[in-house]
């Protein structure tokens, strides 16, 4: 059955934004707009998981969610499910009787497969995004507000039989660049985590591939490589052949010069490349489209920004590249929260506010994480020694900073995001980091505190004695 996917709706905003230099001078001066309002005829709605875990294999067509109740729901009213989105990104074909929505199973395993980029027989817990209205006896319909739209199910795939594969634990890199020679492959490294990656550094042009497991190196045997589906198969990421003698290899189409990650997942029966970026920037209309540099965190680039609508919302938007020139530029994917080489403006939808942007040139995502609150936190806050109180912080939207002004006791304190110890700052007042920074130690007294997160290691925190 053909997948439908899911496209998100994008609606333009400008950036303001929190530029990683050692110029923290330059911030835009946010604009509003009025909040649509409220509608009272909305009615919530209770929807629930049907099961906690479905296995594939079971049901050629599985239960995902039922409706409960919905409160003051009209008398002859009916529950009418309009959508179903898997993980946020793939719409889902359904069928509905009365309360319940199901899926097919076969729909439902290949929707999963393409997401995790994966055919190995597995229980993972996914979450269905479920979209649903109240239709009256006379046929109108009601938008339905959830108390709870989401639901997470554990769900065991089907079993592929895939190929057996042996406990090898050693992979290698076939192709043009290392002259298709088994006697001298290009070893991958291993991840820990079941995925092996090279990083190969590929002139312009057409790169012919394919990917050798330890025991055909040693033996030189060309029909035990992972080869592709279809020969010269472009496709950034994929699944291989099920059939490895029929010779098939995989062909990048280089179209810059320069260093590229090629990962696969045995296991998984799958590959991936992508252009390896060892430094990422922002640019946008929020900076006049220069290049503002982003920290490397783990396997992302991480920034923080406020956002804003403008009176020219169609124009604005940003990107993101891997240098501080137009060489190499991410733009907007082809779904909500994917970027894609050379894509155009990326623009988003979410409301103003100061948000924490994190771009993953691997996976080719990004998002945006809300942070509605900064909070000062420790035992120099209220002289609580159980780092319980928090003294919250207020965005300034005129100077672009999070501020306050607070007595303090003595000893030590850090900030911390939506009164949460998920993202917290600590360590020299003008580098403050988010990696396990130290406490900072304060005397009492009455001090006003002016936080720029900016990123990871070049926050910049001043606290003025008053």
């Amino acid at each position: 059955m053909k997948r439908i996917y899911f496209y998100a709706s994008i609606l333009a905003t400008t950036l303001a934004f929190s530029a990683c230099s050692d110029d923290y001078t330059d911030w835009a001066t946010p604009q509003a707009w009025e909040q649509e309002a409220t509608q009272d005829s909305i009615k919530d709605g209770i929807i629930t998981a049907a099961s906690e875990t479905i296995d594939l294999d079971a049901s050629e067509n599985v239960e995902i969610a039922r409706f409960m109740s919905a409160a003051n729901m009209p008398e002859g009213a009916k529950i009418r499910f309009t959508k179903v989105v898997l993980n946020d990104k793939t719409e889902l074909n359904f069928t509905t009787n009365d309360t319940i929505v199901s899926v097919e199973s076969s729909e439902l395993q290949s929707a999963i497969e393409t997401f995790h980029n994966s055919l190995e027989q597995t229980t993972r817990t996914e979450i269905f995004t479920i979209y649903a209205s109240i239709v009256n006896a006379d046929g109108a319909s009601t938008p339905l507000a959830f108390k709870s739209k989401q639901v997470s199910l554990n769900v065991r795939t089907q079993d592929r039989n895939l190929p057996t594969i042996s406990q090898e634990d050693e992979f290698y890199y076939v192709g043009g660049y290392n002259s298709w020679n088994l006697e001298s492959p290009t070893k991958m490294d291993n991840n820990g985590d079941g995925t092996y990656s090279c990083i190969i550094e590929l002139a312009e042009g057409s790169e012919w591939f394919c990917f050798a497991p330890k025991s055909a190196v040693e033996e030189k045997n060309w029909d035990g490589l992972f080869r592709a589906q279809k020969n010269g198969d472009t496709s950034t990421s994929g699944f291989f052949n099920f059939d490895s003698k029929q010779g098939y290899s995989f062909c990048a189409e280089i179209a810059k010069a320069g260093k590229y990650k090629f990962t696969i997942n045995p296991k998984g029966w799958s590959y991936s490349y992508a252009p390896y970026v060892e430094s990422a920037y922002y640019a946008g209309d929020a900076n006049g489209w220069s290049f503002s540099p982003l920290a490397k965190v783990g396997d992302n680039f991480e920034g923080y920004y406020y956002i804003y609508q403008p009176d020219n919302a169609n124009t604005w938007g940003f990107k993101i590249t891997a240098a501080a020139n137009w060489d190499v530029q991410y733009g907007a994917g082809t779904e909500a929260g994917n970027i894609a080489l050379g894509g155009g403006n990326i623009q988003i939808t979410e409301p103003s506010a100061f948000y924490k942007l994190t771009v993953n040139t691997e996976t080719l995502t990004y998002s945006i994480s809300p942070i509605n609150q900064m909070s000062l936190i420790g035992s120099a806050v209220n002289g609580d020694s159980s780092w319980g109180t928090d003294y919250d912080l207020t965005f300034n939207t005129e100077t672009m900073v999070w501020e306050g002004t607070y007595e303090m006791t003595d000893g030590e304190f850090k900030i911390r995001a939506n009164h949460d110890w998920t993202l917290s700052w600590g360590g020299e007042l003008d580098a403050m980091t988010s990696q396990n920074g130290k406490n900072i130690s304060i005397s009492a007294g009455t001090y006003k505190f002016e936080f720029k997160p900016n990123c990871d290691g070049q926050g910049v925190l001043k606290i003025t004695a008053q």
